[in-house]
């Protein structure tokens, strides 16, 4: 079965999606077998690798997890810990310029073509954004699609847990009140500079736009 590139990681996110609805509406219990690759390959009218690609998502989410000559597992759902401390905007952005020039250049060394499709993809999107709220989405998901291109599974769970705060009111209110059109062009010819330094695979570029991106959003949401 042909597919794509841009197929193939559309296909994915599309059955990441139906995937994740039937295991939060309990279709298998913790612990039972999913079907295999194929059987769900040829369910859906799907490649392999596209499979492959939507079950890693779903793994780095905690749904799932895998066995090698087993299979793919319900995972139990999360206990929360009565020790988690509740995460601030500025600790997340602190966290994300520690951890998100380094992701960024990992996913140099190891994107595909269709990861990086992936990528122009969300550029696209926040071009297009007219409103805050869909700007915020499709940045979401160009920060998250750099992850993905590190296929390593620690590094993709901590992102999205980091992505979270994007979620909070809070976040929100400091976003809008230091967002500006002249800020956006700013945010905007950073993402196209760091899709362009992935493409031609240049990792010292894109880890230093990456932090020089993370500077900027600390500088004005918080004045530091």
């Amino acid at each position: 079965m042909d597919q794509t590139p841009f197929d193939s990681v559309a296909g994915a996110e599309a059955l990441r999606a139906a995937l994740e609805r039937d295991l939060r509406a309990g279709r298998w219990a913790p612990g039972e077998r999913l079907p295999t690759e194929r059987e769900l390959g040829a369910r859906h009218g799907m490649a392999r690798n596209t499979v492959r690609r939507a079950l890693d998502a779903l793994e780095a989410e905690g749904l799932i997890h895998r066995h090698v000559g087993r299979g793919t597992f319900r995972s139990a759902p999360a206990t929360p810990s009565a020790e988690e401390v509740p995460l601030s905007p500025s600790d997340v952005v602190e966290c994300r310029l520690i951890l998100e020039p380094e992701t960024i250049s990992l996913a140099v060394a190891r994107a595909t073509p269709a990861d990086i499709a992936r990528m122009e993809e969300c550029l696209r999107g926040t071009d297009a954004a007219a409103e805050l709220a869909d700007f915020e989405h499709w940045d979401a998901a160009l920060h998250d699609a750099f992850a993905l291109g590190t296929h390593n599974g620690a590094v993709i769970a901590m992102s999205r847990s980091l992505a979270r705060v994007r979620e909070r009111t809070d976040w929100g209110q400091l976003k809008a009140r230091g967002q500006t059109a002249d800020r956006r062009a700013v945010l905007q010819a950073q993402h196209h500079a760091m899709v362009a330094a992935v493409r031609a695979r240049d990792r010292a570029e894109a880890r230093r736009v990456m932090r020089e991106h993370i500077l900027f959003i600390q500088g004005y949401m918080f004045g530091d």
